[in-house]
């Protein structure tokens, strides 16, 4: 069930997977596409996987399919600003060129049960604080119901068939 929480929206599952598994998915921007479930993220553009925070790693994005024609065919520069392996992967985006204004995406895991993990995805924009930012923006940009699809995607793409 999601959470709204203020200026966060937070979703969670339980998958039938180590977190080991689960977080090797997330910390490959490359694999990110095929987890999305908001249908906005189009590639990565030359990244490798992330080992830390620090990193910058750049998406091809499209934001028309949640209903901003504005935003077709940009890049985001993802900031890793949390990176513990195996628990907890944590990135603040801008678009390409720019800092970021204060939207921050993270994956929490923890280990549930022996091949079971609890994830707990959130979208966060409590840092957004330019004023010009809050009048451009809607948020949040992503609906609840596309991130628990995107958990369904995790879900699919790390549990045995």
């Amino acid at each position: 069930m999601p959470g709204t929480e203020d200026r966060r929206i937070v979703v969670q599952r339980e998958v039938a997977a180590e977190p080991a598994a689960v977080f090797a998915l997330l910390a490959d921007p490359r694999r990110h596409p095929e987890i999305d479930g908001s249908g906005t993220v189009r590639a990565a553009a030359g990244a490798e996987p992330i080992t830390g925070a620090g990193q910058v790693f750049v998406m091809d994005m499209d934001l028309t399919a949640v209903g901003h024609a504005e935003l077709s065919g940009y890049q985001t520069e993802n900031h890793v600003v949390e990176f513990v392996p195996d628990e907890l992967l944590t990135w603040a985006t801008a678009r390409r060129g720019n800092v970021p204004a204060g939207v921050r995406w993270s994956w929490a895991l923890r280990r549930s049960a022996p091949g079971r993990t609890r994830v707990v995805h959130t979208c966060d924009w409590s840092r957004v604080t330019d004023p010009a930012v809050l009048a451009r923006v809607q948020f949040p940009r992503i609906p609840a119901d596309r991130l628990e699809q995107t958990l369904q995607r995790l879900a699919d793409a790390v549990e045995p068939r």
